[in-house]
């Protein structure tokens, strides 16, 4: 199978082809981000092959960090340079609409598959599935998840020179320190392969369509991707409520001045 390089000289060649023919600064730094953002996506293997990029744009959708708009436009630019390499033939077309579409996982299905990987004592997936849907971490986060941070009950999480805080609910905190008790996990990642590599989300997946039949879910919507959005939903049912809490609050705060006025209205 044929492979190029794709090493930063390339890289630096390509963005200096760019900057001469008149692109912006900002728009060099854009590129650059990009492409050292796919490479750094690629290690340890330092190489393209024809299937590569694609491999990426599927990867990209199904993990579902990113905006349609936002892998595109990655697309167009990691297109621009395999063409720069002369291999057009290697493009990718950016996401159709209807490639992102996909059935919601629902909670009480979401559940299911949690009390079948627990029945069939499929702890590995079990947590990993837990671990996305509590705490939003996408699969290439999960390597974050270390047994110090389990036993902190929180830390912050890295993913492209950005940084939040994450914080570990006690009941998952509790069932995440007696796995690694159990399993002898001392502190490097909790989730790892047998030889001690990440999992990939491929594999995820099949662990998670491996559930379905019995928790009677679509296969379909087996994927990190739909567990991410059951955490994007609760958070937002939360802050709705914590909305409502404090319009509630607030009002109680204006009854109580309005008494006190015609208390001293009455008084006068």
């Amino acid at each position: 199978m044929k492979t190029i390089p794709f090493d930063i000289e390339t890289i630096n060649t390509f963005l200096s082809m760019k900057e001469k023919i008149g692109l912006k600064k900002d728009t060099i730094v854009e590129y650059r981000r990009v492409l050292l953002h796919f490479r750094e996506e690629l290690l340890p293997d330092v190489e393209l092959k024809p299937n590569t990029l694609l491999q990426w744009k599927e990867k990209m959708i199904n993990e579902g960090k990113f905006s349609t708009r936002s892998i595109n436009r990655s697309l167009a630019i990691i297109n621009q340079f395999l063409d720069f390499v002369g291999e057009r033939n290697w493009q990718v077309a950016g996401i159709h609409p209807n490639e992102v579409q996909m059935e919601p996982l629902r909670r009480e299905e979401y559940i299911r598959l949690l009390q079948v990987a627990k029945k069939q004592n499929k702890e590995q997936i079990y947590f990993i599935m837990k671990t996305i849907c509590v705490l939003g971490v996408s699969v290439r986060e999960l390597p974050q998840i270390t047994v110090s941070f389990v036993q902190a009950g929180y830390g912050t999480i890295l993913t492209d020179s950005k940084s939040r805080t994450v914080v570990i609910p006690i009941p998952l905190q509790s069932e995440l320190l007696d796995y690694c008790n159990r399993k002898g996990i001392k502190e490097e990642p909790i989730f790892c392969s047998q030889r001690n590599k990440e999992i990939h989300r491929t594999v995820i997946i099949s662990w998670m369509k491996q559930l379905c039949v019995l928790a009677d879910v679509k296969p379909e919507k087996a994927n990190p991707r739909n567990l991410l959005k059951l955490y994007e939903q609760m958070q937002e049912e939360l802050r709705k409520k914590v909305s409502f809490l404090i319009q509630q609050s607030y009002q109680k705060v204006l009854e109580a001045e309005d008494v006190l006025l015609l208390a001293e209205k009455i008084g006068q």
